[in-house]
């Protein structure tokens, strides 16, 4: 098998729902457990034009990879902005059935 083939298979033994674009990766970087930010903090913190981190963020919402939730304030316009945050596990599922304290 040459290079090129072997490169080829790589590629599409990759699944697209594991796949990260690199800006993807970019922004996900950002968010630790207990971290939330807007779009606009992520814009600040990441570097990145806010046009080029709403498409990274709909990429990911739509992935499952982030979730909104909660907002803020914004201090200098005053208006409410969305907070974004890595999806928290399903806490039910960590406690047996029937179990009560």
């Amino acid at each position: 098998m040459s290079v090129s083939e072997t490169s080829a298979e790589a590629y599409r033994s990759l699944s697209p729902a594991l796949y990260l674009s690199p800006k993807e990766e970019q922004v996900m970087r950002l968010f630790r457990p207990g971290v939330s930010l807007s779009r606009q903090q992520i814009s600040q913190k990441a570097r990145m034009p806010i046009n080029g981190v709403c498409g990274r963020v709909d990429s990911l919402l739509a992935a499952g990879r982030l979730e909104e939730r909660g907002f803020r304030i914004d201090p200098i316009t005053r208006k409410r902005q969305k907070l974004l945050r890595r999806p928290q596990p399903d806490q039910a599922q960590l406690f047996p059935e029937g179990l009560s304290c």
